[in-house]
This record gives structure tokens, sequence and C-alpha cells, in this order.
């Protein structure tokens, strides 16, 4: 079984020093104790984000897969969530290589789910507009009492 990968969280606190937080260095000398010393290891550092917002979620399986659901005749909303994903986020499976499945879209952070012109909800409402016809309105118009943020 494949280890997962730890992520760790810290700040730029001065230039070329990063702060690491007190509980996440515990948990970081935990992880770095489970190898044998002289093991190689891989460090990436990158901006963080962060996770799509409950009202993004909401946005996406309130407004934009009921609508799609609708007009492509899906009476289960997942099956048309699966559709998207198959279209917007396909991966290869690892159960059956060669074989292109929907990647999941729940480790999405806020700019790739839902800000941007390449976000997964934008790509959608997009090619649902330009291929079908089919109008999505945008969240402050579809969401009037949540503001979806970005």
């Amino acid at each position: 079984m494949k280890q997962p990968t730890p992520t760790f969280q810290g700040h730029i606190a001065e230039k070329g020093k990063i702060k690491i937080f007190a509980p996440e260095k515990i948990a970081m000398a935990r992880w770095i104790n489970t190898f044998k010393v002289g093991t190689k290891l891989e460090l990436i550092i990158r901006k963080w984000h962060k996770k799509r917002t409950n009202e993004q979620n909401a946005y996406y399986w309130d407004v934009v897969i009921p609508i799609l659901a609708d007009y492509f005749g899906h009476d289960n909303p997942e099956d048309m969530h699966e559709d998207l994903k198959l279209k917007f986020n396909p991966v290869e499976s690892k159960v059956e290589p060669g074989k292109i499945i929907g990647g999941t879209t729940t480790t999405m952070d806020t700019v790739e789910f839902f800000s941007g012109e390449t976000s997964y909800v934008e790509r959608i409402c997009r090619w649902s507009s330009m291929e079908h016809g089919i109008y999505i309105p945008p969240p402050k118009k579809a969401l009037p009492d949540k503001e979806v943020t970005k």
C-alpha cells in the first residue's frame, strides 16, 4: 500500500526564511524519524491554496449539477457529476491501466475548482453555454443569500 504524502504548512517570516508552525514541526519530526539516516528526500515548496469552500461546493451541487442533470436527462446528480469528471478531469485508472476515468474533485483547491478561466467549474459553465446553449447563472444570481468566495 502506498504511503500517504504528508504536507506541512508554514509561512515566509522574512526574506529567505520559512517559519513552520509548532504543531507542524512536531508532525514533521515524526515523519522524518520514519526514514533511515542517509535517505534522500524530495521537498516541494509551493504557495498554499485553501481547499474549496462550502459556498463553492453549494453552487456546484445546487446550481450547476441540477441544471445540467435536467438537460441531459440524469435522474441522479451523482451520474451527472461522474460524466463531468470524466470530461473535465480525466485520469488514467490505477485498477485498469489505459482506461480513462473521472478524477476526484474533492482535493481541488479554491483556484483549481472555481476561480479563473481554467477552473473546473468555469470550464463546465463555458462548455455548457458554448456547446449546448445552456445558461448557468453566476453565483451571485444563483445563490443571492450566499457570496461564493474565490
